[in-house]
């Protein structure tokens, strides 16, 4: 029996023909399904729900929990929440952390909005009324979710934290949770925290308390932001774990404030080449053309000493000769005597505290412009 080999190569051809149309036909199909693909449905967030239908603020325990705020979706980090709080005419907003699909409140967070910023009434109970506010800024859309709405008994309003520390291997501590720097509080407004440090090239963040990472952090709204960016955001345990960065290594002052509206600010510092003292207890008197120069210490540009004689009276360190609108540095309430360690800096000297010497004498002067801190001794 003889094959014939030309319908057998032809028959073969045009199989081969079939095969090759069919995958073409696949990739059309294909590259048309991808073509055609529909365009996602607007975002929406159905239902919002809180931890507690009552909530009676704690303020002796200001890092504990209090309310969480949760909404079913899923985590985009493309998608930014806010929170709106409310209470009849008076509305806040709180920012959530980007990618979060809830919002834990501590009691000292949640107890500082209800009376400073909602007006509420401390150990009166009060309605308070709870939206969540979706946003896709890269495409101008947002949603807004149905409002719900608890009972809330506000407590004793107070700064939520005694003490705070800076973390990071941008601080001289390190990444040292059990022995991270501390914070200085403001001595004019509890609510405020100052670090004046060195830092190094690195990134930093703030933790409430210490030896535990799983604590909650005071962190930047998005990691790395620019420095001059004051937005901040209490993180419950540290997660998701957003740092501020520094850059460039020098001398940098920190001030972070944890009332209800919180806000950072972090500068470079530059130290003013020459400080002097104005006062009618020193030997220039209130001569602000000609006050007393204090001496630079050698190798430290932010110190300045002076050894001599002082009378009875007062004094303040201006920073610049020639004008009483100048910035001062001066203690944090006025008439303060040589056991203050404080000295901090008034723009424009729109507050005019003075150190008082009561007694005639030799004295050291020991003043540090970036620690904002000044010795007083007698000879």
């Amino acid at each position: 029996m003889k094959f014939n080999w030309k319908i057998r190569l032809s028959a073969s051809k045009q199989l081969g023909n079939i095969l090759l149309w069919g995958v073409c036909l696949i990739m059309v199909q294909s590259c048309s399904k991808e073509l055609d693909a529909p365009n996602p449905l607007p975002f929406e967030i159905t239902d919002i729900t809180a931890s507690a239908d009552k909530v009676v603020i704690n303020p002796s325990k200001p890092s504990e929990d209090a309310l969480t705020v949760s909404w079913p979706a899923f985590s985009n980090s493309m998608i930014s929440y806010k929170i709106i709080l409310a209470n009849g005419e008076q509305r806040d907003s709180v920012a959530v952390a980007s990618g979060a699909i809830s919002k834990r409140f501590t009691q000292g967070e949640l107890n500082a909005i209800l009376v400073e910023k909602l007006k509420m009434t401390v150990n009166v109970e009060s309605k308070l009324d709870i939206t969540v506010l979706g946003l896709i800024p890269s495409k101008t859309l947002s949603t807004t979710s149905k409002t719900i709405s608890i009972q809330v008994v506000p407590g004793p309003v107070g700064a939520a934290y005694a003490s705070l520390w800076v973390v990071g291997d941008a601080t001289p501590n390190g990444w040292n949770i059990e022995n991270p720097n501390a914070m200085k509080k403001d001595p004019t407004n509890a609510f405020q925290f100052k670090f004046n440090e060195v830092l190094n090239a690195g990134d930093f963040k703030i933790p409430v308390a210490t030896g535990n990472w799983g604590t909650d952090f005071f962190m930047p709204l998005a990691n790395h932001p620019k420095l001059s960016e004051t937005g901040v955001q209490l993180v419950p345990g540290g997660n998701p774990d957003y740092k501020w960065n520094i850059s460039a290594a020098g001398a940098y002052k920190i001030l972070l404030n944890i009332s209800a509206t919180p806000f950072i600010t972090i500068k470079p510092f530059t130290p003013y080449k020459q400080i002097w003292l104005v006062g009618d207890a020193v030997p220039s008197g209130w001569t602000i053309d000609n006050p007393t120069p204090m001496v630079p210490t050698a190798g430290n540009p932010y110190e300045f000493t002076y050894t001599g004689s002082l009378k009875v009276g007062e004094f303040k360190i201006p920073t610049a000769t020639g004008s009483w609108d100048g910035d001062f540095f001066m203690p944090p309430t006025n008439g303060e005597g040589t056991t203050g360690k404080d000295a901090i800096i008034i723009a424009e000297g729109k507050i005019d505290n003075k150190w008082k010497i009561t007694e005639a004498g030799t004295y050291k002067i020991t003043f540090n412009q970036l620690y904002e801190t000044i010795s007083i001794v007698k000879n």
